[in-house]
């Protein structure tokens, strides 16, 4: 009868001692296992059949997908999921952690599904607020896909993380890009004209739009008798339905303009013209957004989990639950979008991924959970 090898003194002088019962936590419930306890008489040592740490309880690997995948696709609670599958909550926040820690590039995605974009990019920030210092999670989008190819999150040295994402985007991602649109911020266009020279762009429009109202009503303090009149022609200019129409606003324009620099307005009037090659490129460009609402619409779709940062201790517990959420967006479809053709497929898959069988929890590990 073969002797069970003691693994602390290596000698084989042992005997059984009855079973050790071990609650498994499975996908489908909890089961009780039992195991074969043994004793050395040599170094009077405890032994079981049961390779892990005594006194711990096991999880399947099938039961961490499941918690995330409840966690991220039905957006509950740290609470809700551990209710649920009867686990404590700060276990599911290391399971999130560990597998954000091990979550894959977007380089690597990018090389495994091979996605086909459009080449037109929208890029974004968004402020949240870790231990009291606040960051920014930086986001690009493909504007026909709406997919994310890259994102990364800035501590500090804003203009530095938009031009290592930018060059990522074109070096690891080898993103096409054709034309790009952004909200005006300096340190975005910057990173834009540094890694993509002489890329076409275009300001959002509703930006600008907006920035002429929030100035007037709070920062402008001279006479306001040209200032209704430069609202309504410049928003008409904004918003131009094509470069005939917009001729004819320009025609009007000009008519206009000598009366609006008399009443006071010289700085604004030639702030919004020095913004000229800049409002209008998607009349060059057809597909070109003239307007940053798709990836606002994403942020927005992103925002209940990105407000969960405002309560992580560290940094980089933030990133790694982002990084899943960001790697969930893209492989959730769409259900109440109103383009079409969009319902029913998800963003990976409207940038021509094969993305038919794939787990997103367990895709997204460099190593099987």
């Amino acid at each position: 009868m073969k002797r069970k090898r003691c693994p602390f003194c290596g000698s084989v002088n042992t005997e059984k001692r009855g079973w050790r019962r071990v609650t498994v936590v499975l996908a489908r419930g909890r089961r009780v296992r039992k195991y074969r306890r043994y004793k050395c008489r040599d170094c009077d040592k405890w032994l079981s059949a049961r390779k892990s740490t005594a006194g711990k309880r096991r999880y399947e690997p099938a039961v961490v997908v499941k918690a995330v995948r409840l966690y991220f696709d039905a957006e509950a609670s740290y609470r809700a999921v551990a209710r649920q599958l009867r686990i404590r909550p700060y276990q599911l926040f290391l399971w999130i952690n560990e597998l954000g820690a091990n979550c894959k590039s977007f380089e690597q995605v990018a090389a495994e599904l091979t996605p086909d974009y459009c080449g037109y990019l929208l890029a974004d920030g968004k402020a949240f607020h870790v231990k009291g210092e606040q960051q920014q999670l930086l986001l690009t989008a493909d504007s026909a896909s709406q997919d994310i190819p890259c994102a990364d999150w800035a501590p500090e040295g804003y203009y530095d993380s938009w031009q290592d994402v930018m060059t990522r985007l074109r070096d690891g991602v080898h993103y096409p890009a054709r034309g790009a649109v952004t909200d005006g911020d300096p340190a975005l266009c910057k990173a834009i004209r540094n890694v993509f020279p002489g890329l076409p762009m275009q300001l959002c429009v509703r930006h600008l739009d907006a920035y002429h109202t929030y100035h007037f009503n709070y920062k402008f303090k001279g006479p306001t008798t040209g200032v209704e009149p430069f609202l309504d022609i410049t928003h008409r200019m904004l918003y131009a339905t094509g470069p005939a129409h917009l001729s004819h606003l320009f025609k009007e324009y000009d008519c206009t303009r000598e009366f609006l620099l008399a009443s006071g307005l010289q700085r604004e009037v030639r702030t919004f013209e020095r913004k000229f090659p800049f409002i209008w490129t998607h009349f060059d460009h057809p597909g070109l957004p003239r307007t940053t609402n798709i990836i606002e619409g994403i942020i927005d779709q992103l925002k209940h989990k990105i407000s969960d940062c405002h309560g992580f201790q560290h940094h980089h517990t933030a990133w790694n639950s982002l990084r899943l959420l960001i790697m969930r967006y893209r492989f959730h479809s769409f259900s109440c979008s109103r383009i079409s053709g969009h319902n029913g497929r998800s963003p990976l898959q409207l940038a021509g991924a094969n993305t038919k069988g794939i787990n997103w929890v367990k895709f997204s590990q460099k190593n099987a959970p």
